[in-house]
């Protein structure tokens, strides 16, 4: 079942624009409820199964990453509240957390450039993890994911299966002699002979973030022929259309790509010529499409659910996407409202309602969202 993006056009988008005083930026009227969430790529299609689409969890608005066009867009204004401001969509992880700071930082209640004094953003969706030193937020743990690299077969790539070390070397354009699979021709990367061309999703996505992380990237400069421009023009995470060419190969989340094969998540381009990589001998996907299955590489599982904490760094493919709230809604004077939104992003989503949605997503369910100890703490970010 495809989902409903909270996006209105035509008519009613020219309606909106115009009530955005001063400004000749389009704008969105959007559904208001008493919860928004904004951010992550990555989890939007499966948080639209839990709310838009009539899911357990529908006082929960949920707002995608992009406006439609399938590109990060500073254009594209949303109003998440009635008392509220009209803001920038927040497109994935990293803005989704920078926008709830701006929501809830006492000392900088701002948002590229607008205040926000209204509880504007209530919770983020990220697929990487905290930053930072203080225990300004929680981040929640949310579902099970897994990032491989999706590739273009059309120039005769078949059944790639990547270390994280050659990972490195086509990243980093530094060749490791000693390993035959990644080679170089004139500075340029081939992989068993065959010339490919790597990408890598926008600056502020949780799936590059944690793509860096996982391949020893961190701290290393990208090799010189990757493209990677600031802003609208960076490359969207997560949709095939981003590898039109024969040995294009880009970081993609496995529950994505298996959201989409079966039908589940609205894709973005063709998987004709299309194909996921097995990373250090683990598959991202069993079966066949439309019942397409977590693999190997998203980790152990127990039964129906996954019950160890991935450990993230280099060779750490498998990932916990996250919920992020302020952590004042689990202190002791939270209010009710706080409160309850803290009980739906933890007993709520252990129901076996929301449990059936994030399967169909394609995304393995946690036996420890109700278990405070795993919870991550991270910094307020602008």
């Amino acid at each position: 079942m495809k989902h409903t993006k909270l996006i209105t056009g035509g008519l009613a988008a020219l309606a909106s624009a115009a009530l955005v005083v001063g400004s000749s930026l389009p704008a969105h009227a959007e559904p208001v409820r008493p919860y928004a969430a904004a951010g992550s790529d990555t989890t939007q299609d499966v948080w639209n199964g839990l709310t838009n689409d009539g899911g357990p969890l529908s006082s929960i608005a949920n707002y995608d990453a992009f406006d439609g066009s399938g590109v990060a867009n500073d254009n594209q204004l949303i109003k998440t509240k009635t008392a509220g401001v009209w803001l920038v969509r927040p497109s994935g992880s990293g803005n989704g957390v920078r926008a709830l700071s701006g929501a809830w930082d006492p000392a900088n209640r701002v948002w590229k450039g607008k205040q926000l004094l209204n509880e504007e953003i209530d919770f983020a969706r990220s697929s990487s993890g905290p930053s930072g030193a203080n225990a300004d937020l929680n981040y929640i743990p949310f579902a099970r994911d897994a990032v491989s690299i999706a590739y273009n077969t059309t120039t005769g790539l078949t059944n790639l299966n990547l270390t994280t070390g050659q990972i490195k070397e086509l990243y980093t354009g530094v060749d490791d002699e000693a390993d035959s699979v990644v080679t170089f021709s004139g500075g340029l990367p081939l992989v068993n002979g065959t010339a490919v061309q790597p990408k890598i999703p926008q600056q502020g996505s949780g799936t590059r973030s944690f793509f860096i992380s996982a391949a020893g990237l961190t701290g290393l400069a990208l090799g010189s022929y990757i493209s990677d421009p600031a802003g609208a023009a960076g490359l969207p995470e997560n949709s095939v259309a981003a590898i039109p060419n024969g040995g294009d190969l880009i970081p993609f989340s496995a529950a994505q790509w298996i959201g989409q094969n079966n039908g589940a998540s609205n894709a973005t381009g063709s998987f004709a010529n299309a194909a996921l990589a097995s990373i250090n001998g683990q598959v991202p996907t069993n079966g066949t499409a439309p019942n397409l299955t977590p693999g190997a590489l998203f980790g152990a599982r127990v039964g129906t659910s996954y019950n160890t904490v991935p450990v993230p760094g280099a060779g750490t493919f498998n990932r916990d996407t996250y919920n992020v709230i302020p952590a004042a809604f689990r202190s002791g004077t939270a209010t009710a409202k706080q409160a309850n939104l803290v009980s739906s992003l933890t007993g709520g989503l252990n129901g076996s309602a929301a449990k059936t949605i994030i399967n169909r997503y394609g995304f393995g369910t946690l036996g420890y969202l109700t278990t405070p100890s795993t919870y991550r703490t991270g910094s307020f970010q602008h």
